[in-house]
């Protein structure tokens, strides 16, 4: 299972809505400054990521602002990954070998390799229905103590 920290944002009677940081690995990394990669990260991530959570018996006890372990179990998380990434590569290249081997120019070829990268990501929308939206996917694993510090 892949865990992850969430914040409570608002509660309501179905549910919660949490929010998590995306924290990219270039954050880690001593030269992220000076490296290509690090910048691109740093520019392009998305800050926080909220979404709702359908509600349980552990739910009751949660509070706004409130920390809590998430997580989502590997083979789902695997199979997203390749429905995304791999479909509209497969789709794309085997797009482009039909047209190529049947002879396309090649304006043809980049038309029908576009058109079948367009169509992997439809394909990929659709069958990821199959999978199960995000609130079925998403478990709430534990409710983290609220620690406060006391100046005294």
């Amino acid at each position: 299972m892949v865990e992850e920290i969430a914040t409570v944002v608002q509660i309501e009677p179905a549910g919660v809505w949490l929010q998590t940081k995306v924290v990219s690995s270039c954050q880690s990394c001593s030269a992220n400054d000076s490296c290509t990669s690090g910048v691109v990260a740093k520019a392009m991530t998305r800050r926080d990521y909220r979404f709702f959570l359908q509600h349980t018996e552990a739910d009751e006890e949660l509070l706004v602002g409130q920390q809590v372990r998430i997580g989502i179990a590997e083979d789902v998380l695997v199979k997203s990954a390749l429905l995304v990434y791999l479909l509209p590569l497969v789709l794309f290249i085997g797009a482009l070998a039909l047209a190529f081997y049947g002879g396309w120019s090649e304006g043809g070829q980049l038309l029908a390799a576009m058109v079948g990268g367009f169509a992997g990501m439809l394909l990929a929308r659709k069958l990821s229905s199959g999978i199960g939206s995000v609130q079925q996917q998403v478990h709430l694993l534990a409710v983290l103590p609220n620690l406060t510090i006391q100046n005294q």
